[in-house]
């Protein structure tokens, strides 16, 4: 079967379209909010002193893992913070954050 060049520019768009939408998504909603969570409590415990507040204000995919930008506050309502970044592999189920001469590597 041979298709004429408009039909193979559509097909060619629309397997494109269906390879990123499947293979290229992310996380779904349920497996962000679970490493969000799961980031924030790591972060608290290994970064945080016991007063300090973190949570997450950002994710983003790098390198195939799921990078999660928290926010580390003096308490709840500051309007300042220090960012901090947790890195979930989600083939591995390893959590991590990345030394100051790693952070460059994972920002966007």
């Amino acid at each position: 079967m041979e298709f004429s060049r408009p039909t193979t520019c559509i097909l060619s768009a629309i397997f494109g379209s269906m390879m990123l939408l499947t293979g290229c998504s992310g996380p779904s909603g349920e497996e962000l909010k679970n490493a969000k969570d799961q980031c924030v409590s790591f972060y608290k415990r290994e970064r945080a002193s016991y007063s300090e507040h973190v949570k997450a204000v950002d994710h983003w995919m790098k390198d195939g893992k799921l990078v999660i930008e928290l926010a580390k506050m003096k308490s709840e309502d500051s309007t300042s913070y220090t960012q901090g970044l947790c890195i979930y592999d989600e083939k591995k189920g390893t959590l991590s954050i990345p030394s100051v001469f790693e952070n460059s590597r994972w920002e966007k």
